[in-house]
């Protein structure tokens, strides 16, 4: 059973410690906190907003009436969701390859959208943390339509400190 509030600490103080650097000894304790789930070959995630529905009808006395609703309803699909832990304001996902691992942090309450509020370590093989990478998004409107497609990408951010 994975400790979460260590694993919520630890995740603090490497995001929010450092803006350059962040600790070695806390990237190895996140790497051997984290479960190992199984995670899907391709991650798919869809995130959409659409106005209010609205009401038609008559009332006597007044005429037609329309009635809309103020709030945008949201939906968020994510194909990976299972394979998550979530600690604190922190979703964590374990992802291992052959030759590396990495552990991706995001925050639970953040907007899919929005750049830097997720973070990726990069490790060796044998679980040495080599690098910290930072959120970004590149969109672009499907045609003329009002559908904005929104790719997640990965830029460097922070180096190990011993």
């Amino acid at each position: 059973m994975p400790d979460r509030f260590l694993i919520a600490a630890t995740a603090d103080r490497l995001i929010y410690d450092s803006e350059t650097t962040f600790s070695a000894a806390d990237a190895r304790v996140l790497l051997d906190q984290v479960p190992r789930k199984p995670s899907p070959w391709l991650q798919l995630g869809i995130a959409g907003k659409m106005s209010g529905g609205s009401t038609r009808g008559f009332a006597a006395g007044v005429g037609d009436v329309t009635v809309k609703d103020e709030k945008d309803r949201q939906f968020v699909y994510n194909s990976a969701n299972d394979a998550y832990t979530r600690a604190g304001q922190w979703k964590l996902l374990w992802i291992g390859k052959r030759t590396c691992q990495y552990i991706e942090i995001e925050q639970v309450m953040a907007d899919p959208t929005d750049e830097g509020r997720g973070a990726l370590i990069c490790y060796e093989a044998d679980g040495t943390p080599t690098r910290m990478d930072i959120r970004f998004n590149r969109s672009f409107r499907l045609f003329w339509s009002p559908v904005i497609v929104v790719i997640p990408g990965w830029k460097p951010w922070k180096t190990p400190v011993a």
